[in-house]
């Protein structure tokens, strides 16, 4: 006999009304809910944007094409605007914020001659990887690619400056395209630029602010493999040296203690001055024609170079026997003009203390013959520098007057230095200490870096002593920002080396028997004109003089200062075209 069995479900559905069954939306379900920020314009969401990436300032100059934003800025307290007298010292101010902190810097010009004139500070942006976005206003969409007033192709004329460069097309690009400018600029020290039409301004943006992703900066994490390998190179040098850039401050201790270690003969680049002790024996002075003789003499003797976060070295200053081992943060910088033998990417505050262990337990054979030598030739070179720097005689020595100025500097102050024949004996005489900041026009070397530069600087710490040294012929370039800074009560000082010429160049034309047809100066008076912008204004003719006036200027009277010294226009050693 046979049972049949009856499968049933474990539980039967229950009965469902065709009435209560929803229909298929015919959008995806969260196409019609309110974002945050729904019905912010363009202007206003840009702010926010900027604003959560850790923007606090903005710096530009008013037009026709950027009145909307500058509106926009009035109306909210999370981004200052800072009024410039003129669009290049917008885009300096930028670069120089981007230098000092490491967050982008912010400039903001209208459409035609605004973007035009921001091109010499966004190239010593671009050239020095200082993060940096450019805002700029276009004419309306209509009149886009015509013969209207003020128009040009923006991306074109920015193209051999900019990793990024994008004009807004509709408002709901926004979001991403500013992202994507953004990221450009933080992540790989890229100049960015975004243009945007003037009726679009006002439109609504449908789009979320994006909060800054702390992902951008993590430090990268270098295999072991690597840093042996490096290690082992360093080992089996006889002669070492070290090549400090500005990407080395971050493991000062570290550094220390592998020049100590090996020992190494250390030299910086102008901006990394203050990342080992001048006084050390072991510091050997800066790197190039105003470095020092004692730096090229020991570089060309080494066997090995490690350059750490230094990304220029000078074509008579390469090294032809040495090999280079090279540690930095961007893969794109190493092995760049110059030859190398291994390159190790990532942090360097991470992997010099690994570099220090993996040597200290594998010692390398004794090198007390090149400790000896880098001493001695330190040693050397520090007598010469300082009877430079006690030179007497009218008009007092440059070397007189930088060192004046290193004695009188706070021991955490910021230096902005202009481009001249100033800039090489700083970089020759000035002792920096650890704590204070260099900040120069590196690699475009533009004139009338140092003011707007110390404007930003004090604007982004104020509670910091800030110099800026310029000389006669660059100092003018920008003077009106000294306006800028008595209008933002800005108590920062400006040291005018005033030799009469452009003595950098006036020095290689003679050295080559050429004309110096436009290397004179006919200046203006400079304490004139700074009591005019609302500076206090002091001239110095001898030592005392200058001592007594930076004391004066330094005193922290709650506006901007220019001290004029009267300078020689003494020959920098080597001087050649």
């Amino acid at each position: 006999m046979t049972q049949q069995i009856t499968m049933e479900p474990a539980s039967a559905p229950s009965a469902v009304s065709p009435a209560a069954v929803s229909p298929v939306p015919a959008s995806p379900v969260v196409a019609s809910q309110p974002k945050p920020t729904d019905g912010l314009s363009v202007a206003a969401f840009m702010l926010e944007q900027l604003a959560a990436w850790g923007v606090k300032q903005i710096y530009g100059v008013i037009g026709d094409a950027n009145l909307n934003v500058l509106d926009a800025l009035a109306k909210q307290n999370k981004i200052a605007y800072i009024a410039c007298r003129h669009e290049e010292s917008a885009a300096l101010m930028a670069s120089a914020e981007a230098k000092l902190t490491g967050r982008v810097g912010v400039c903001l010009a209208t459409s035609g001659p605004g973007v035009a004139n921001l091109l010499n500070g966004l190239a010593d942006a671009s050239m020095d990887y200082a993060p940096v976005l450019a805002i700029t206003g276009q004419v309306e969409q209509a009149k886009i690619g015509t013969r209207s007033k003020q128009y040009i192709d923006q991306q074109k004329l920015l193209a051999a400056l900019t990793d990024c460069s994008e004009q807004l097309a509709h408002p709901d690009a926004l979001p991403e395209l500013l992202q994507s400018a953004l990221t450009s600029a933080l992540a790989h020290g890229k100049l960015a630029h975004l243009s945007i039409p003037k009726d679009l301004y006002t439109q609504t943006v449908n789009g979320v602010v994006i909060q800054y992703p702390r992902h951008l900066q993590q430090p990268l994490l270098t295999p072991d493999d690597e840093v042996r390998a490096a290690a082992e190179l360093i080992r089996s040098a006889a002669k070492p040296a070290l090549l400090l850039g500005r990407g080395a401050r971050s493991a000062a201790d570290g550094v220390l203690a592998l020049a100590e270690m090996l020992p190494a003969a250390v030299v910086t680049t102008e901006p990394a001055k203050p990342a080992f002790a001048h006084e050390h024996p072991l510091y050997a002075g800066g790197l190039g024609q105003g470095g020092s003789e004692a730096s090229s003499l020991l570089m060309a003797e080494s066997d090995l170079i490690v350059m750490l976060g230094a990304t220029w070295w000078p074509d008579d200053y390469a090294p032809i026997r040495a090999k280079v081992l090279q540690v930095d943060k961007l893969a794109a910088h190493i092995g760049r003009g110059h030859p190398l033998a291994h390159g190790v990417v990532g942090d360097i505050a991470d992997i010099v203390p690994r570099l220090v262990r993996q040597l200290k337990a594998q010692p390398s054979a004794p090198r007390d013959g090149w400790r000896q030598r880098v001493t001695d030739t330190v040693r050397s070179w520090r007598e010469r520098v300082r009877q430079e720097s006690n030179e007497d005689g009218l008009p007092l020595a440059p070397q007189r007057a930088m060192q004046a100025i290193a004695e009188a500097c706070a021991s955490d102050a910021v230096l902005c230095i202009d481009t001249g024949d100033h800039t090489l004996w700083f970089d020759r005489i000035f002792a920096a200490k650890p704590n204070q900041d260099v900040l120069l026009s590196g690699r475009w070397r533009t004139l009338g870096f140092a003011l707007p530069a110390a404007i930003a600087a004090k604007l982004e710490q104020p509670q910091r002593q800030v110099v800026a040294i310029a000389g006669d012929g660059g100092s003018v370039q920008t003077i009106m920002e000294l306006h800028t800074a008595a209008a933002y009560k800005l108590a920062i000082t400006l040291v005018v080396f005033n030799n009469g010429c452009y003595a950098m160049e006036r020095n290689r034309m003679q050295i080559e028997g050429l004309s110096t047809l436009g290397s004179g100066l006919d200046s203006p008076d400079f304490v004139k004109l700074a009591e005019a912008c609302g500076a206090a204004g002091y001239r110095a003719a001898t030592a005392a003089e200058l001592e007594a006036a930076l004391r004066q200027a330094l005193s922290g009277s709650g506006r901007p200062a220019l001290v004029e010294v009267v300078v020689a226009p003494t020959v920098v050693p080597h001087t050649k075209m």
